[in-house]
């Protein structure tokens, strides 16, 4: 009798066993889409990068599907997807992500940073993470990847070489508070527009050109219709990656791991391949006849008066993003000049 309950158990055991195998070995793969607007950039760098990657951390667990040229929808539509959990990343600067959580637009306060790798140690210096990272946790946007893209530069229509000729411009803005007051100090207006409605904008005369960088004036061949290009030397255009938390906490543990590991391991290998890929596009600019511009010492000066303050006077009503905007100046003076 001892060895009959032995034998059944055992045979309960294999088939358990087995029946988890089988379940396993047919588990259909974890789809990721992950969506952005632009193309041929640093963003689908960062993705092909992140694909491949998290390919050799979990095998074909995860199937990677990457959607550039707003093909998942316009940024506003894509972060509410990825907050409902319908797409599972999108890639945008979190200044679009003002309305979700104002504190998301301290990265376009202008006159912080000194370059691009600059930008990018402040953004990942462990006391920043800790107080931007997980702002958008409670709302559903895990941000789980900072870099730093491109200078802001402008491209306009109608030139803009001098300080004078911003004066009643209408230019197209991510839409932090921060950004429209910078736009307001120079004399135009800032207008937040998602990324694929400013060529017809532009084209309509309905603004006068994007505040962007030039990784998207080249894609998008401004050269047709605003081929005037300031390099102001303002500040940076900064992008996240941020992970539907609806679809993320449902993940295997290790896939979780996986998925922020390699995301962190991909932002300093995208950062290296930015720095090459922003002077080549301005090369690119020329020879496809846009044209540069940069003001003048004095009006370079000018131009830092005016927006020393910006943040400042923006936020000295708002504590909670006056604090993560401290936390940012405070980061960016420890990382200076590394």
């Amino acid at each position: 009798m001892f060895n009959m309950r032995l034998s059944l158990s055992s045979t309960a055991v294999i088939l358990t066993a087995g029946l988890l195998f089988a379940a396993s070995a047919n588990a259909q793969p974890v789809t990721m889409k992950i969506g952005h607007a632009t193309t041929k950039g640093a963003y689908d760098n960062w993705a092909d990068t992140f694909k491949a990657g998290l390919a050799e951390r979990v095998g074909d667990r995860v199937k990677v599907e990457v959607y550039p040229l707003s093909q998942l929808g316009a940024i506003p539509a894509m972060v509410q997807g990825v907050q409902l959990g319908t797409i599972e990343m999108t890639m945008t600067p979190p200044a679009f992500l003002s309305g979700v959580d104002p504190r998301f637009g301290v990265l376009s306060a202008p006159g912080i940073f000194e370059d691009l790798m600059h930008g990018f140690r402040t953004v990942h210096d462990p006391a920043f993470k800790k107080a931007y990272w997980s702002i958008g946790d409670a709302k559903g946007l895990k941000l789980v990847s900072l870099t730093c893209d491109a200078p802001t530069d402008y491209a306009t229509s109608t030139p803009i070489r001098t300080l004078a000729d911003f004066k009643g411009r209408k230019l197209r803005v991510f839409g932090s508070k921060l950004e429209i007051e910078t736009l307001r100090r120079l004399g135009a207006a800032g207008v937040p527009m998602p990324l694929s409605e400013v060529v017809p904008a532009i084209q309509q005369k309905t603004i006068d050109g994007n505040k962007a960088g030039i990784t998207i004036f080249v894609p998008f061949k401004y050269q047709r219709i605003a081929k005037y290009v300031l390099k102001p030397g303002e500040g940076l255009i900064c992008s996240g990656r941020f992970v539907s938390k609806v679809w993320f906490d449902k993940l295997a543990p290790d896939l979780q791991k996986a998925i922020l590991d390699q995301a962190l391991a991909t932002d300093p290998l995208n950062q290296a391949w930015t720095l090459k890929f922003v002077e080549r596009m301005y090369q690119i600019w020329l020879k496809n006849g846009g044209e540069l511009a940069e003001l003048s010492p004095e009006d370079q000066k000018e131009l830092r008066r005016r927006l020393s303050t910006v943040g400042d006077d923006v936020l000295k009503d708002r504590p909670a993003v006056l604090e993560t905007y401290r936390v940012m100046k405070e980061a960016a003076e420890r990382t200076r000049g590394g």
